[in-house]
């Protein structure tokens, strides 16, 4: 397992008050609050931002742990590490780790997510094209396709598959995207609009949307990618990942 470099933060919680805020802190992944306290901890940990002790504590607990697990290591991956080889190798074991889940777990919409999002995490950092070439993109449709399925407002799902579609179409054009790979800008936008329909305050979905808006249409939409990364930068973080979502918008608009 890479080693983690700890994020320090302001947020602490105990596991009484994580519990009473479950409902708003996992508003994007759908995750249950858990029976088991270990695995409990190790989101009071994760939600400091304590991510690799999560991501140990989730490893320790089993089954139970592993969504706790793969969530610790993507914020990880996706928002602090900075090294690409590092990266990928994460984004690898967490996929390694969600297709053992779901084949254990085939009813669990996060096993499918975790399986299809650091899948799409990897082909970034190979190249969506290179990695639409290897037949990666139907296995990542396929797994977030599945997750929404068996949970239908799961924001993060939104957001990959709206993120993803859009990726395609920016690789291969809209022809190309639509027929081979069945990526549909309307849909992505779709997908997007949901996300933020049910997560309104979510820093993580204005900065996701914004992205993809430039990524389908360039400059044409600069001006409302700017006002959603202004949004987010003034988000009140949650928790410490929300944290690193604002920093991140606000890093994008000193640029």
């Amino acid at each position: 397992m890479t080693a983690h470099q700890p994020h320090a933060s302001e947020h602490r919680f105990d596991s009484n008050l994580l519990a009473t805020q479950w409902q708003r802190l996992h508003v994007l992944d759908c995750e249950s609050l858990p029976e088991d306290p270990a695995v409990l901890e190790g989101w009071v940990l994760f939600h400091a931002g304590d991510f690799e002790e999560a991501e140990l504590a989730g490893l320790a607990a089993g089954r139970a742990g592993v969504s706790l697990a793969n969530r610790a290591a993507t914020a990880y991956a996706a928002l602090v590490e900075s090294s690409e080889k590092s990266r990928l190798d994460l984004f690898q074991n967490i996929h390694a780790r969600a297709s053992a889940h779901v084949t254990d777990e085939p009813d669990n919409p996060n096993a499918w997510f975790w399986q299809g999002y650091a899948l799409w995490r990897y082909s970034q950092g190979i190249h969506v094209a290179r990695a639409l070439a290897q037949g990666l993109g139907t296995q990542i449709r396929a797994a977030l396709e599945q997750a929404l399925q068996l949970a239908p407002g799961h924001v993060y799902a939104h957001l990959a598959l709206g993120g993803f579609d859009a990726e395609v179409i920016d690789k291969v054009g809209p022809l190309v995207g639509a027929m081979t790979y069945g990526a549909r800008a309307e849909a992505a936008r779709w997908h997007f609009r949901e996300a933020l329909r049910m997560a309104p305050d979510s820093a993580a979905a204005m900065v996701a949307y914004a992205d993809a808006l430039v990524t389908l249409e360039g400059e044409a939409r600069l001006t409302e990618a700017t006002q959603l990364y202004e949004q987010a930068a003034c988000i009140t973080a949650r928790d410490a990942v929300e944290g690193l979502w604002v920093e991140l918008a606000r890093a994008g608009l000193a640029l």
